[in-house]
């Protein structure tokens, strides 16, 4: 139930971006779909008993994406969405200085980010284009 979730969200917030978040939107989308094609074999590869070390390299690569995305872009959603991603990066760095980490929290803090990312793309985009609808046209 819980993949079905994320795959129905993943492409309603993909289409959305793509459809209405302009040039920023085509980027996001482009470059999380990727991130989700790479992040199935990663997660094959890997153990949650440590770090997975292939899901970290392709939630960092996505990190640097919404990096370069939000420095460019004069919108603010981008800015939430690398945040996510940043706090999903960071689970995998405890992971690495805490040998002990328990792999179902590990899982879970690695997997949980995906959906406020998702949730901010919507929303910003959104708020985006409402302040767009609603400013004042110059007199």
């Amino acid at each position: 139930m819980l993949a079905a979730f994320f795959w129905l969200l993943t492409l309603c917030a993909c289409a959305f971006a793509a459809l209405f978040g302009g040039k920023d939107g085509r980027w996001f989308a482009l470059v999380f779909l990727a991130s989700v094609l790479l992040t199935m074999p990663a997660q094959l590869v890997g153990s949650w008993h440590g770090t997975q070390f292939w899901l970290t390299i392709v939630d960092t690569m996505l990190f640097a994406g919404l990096i370069w995305l939000m420095l460019r872009s004069s919108s603010y959603w981008p800015i939430w969405a690398a945040a996510s991603q940043l706090m999903t990066v960071l689970t995998h760095v405890v992971t690495l200085l805490l040998h002990g980490f328990s792999e179902r929290i590990y899982e879970g803090l690695s997997t949980v980010w995906v959906i406020p990312l998702l949730l901010f793309t919507i929303i910003g985009i959104e708020l985006d284009r409402k302040a767009l609808h609603d400013r004042p046209y110059p007199a």
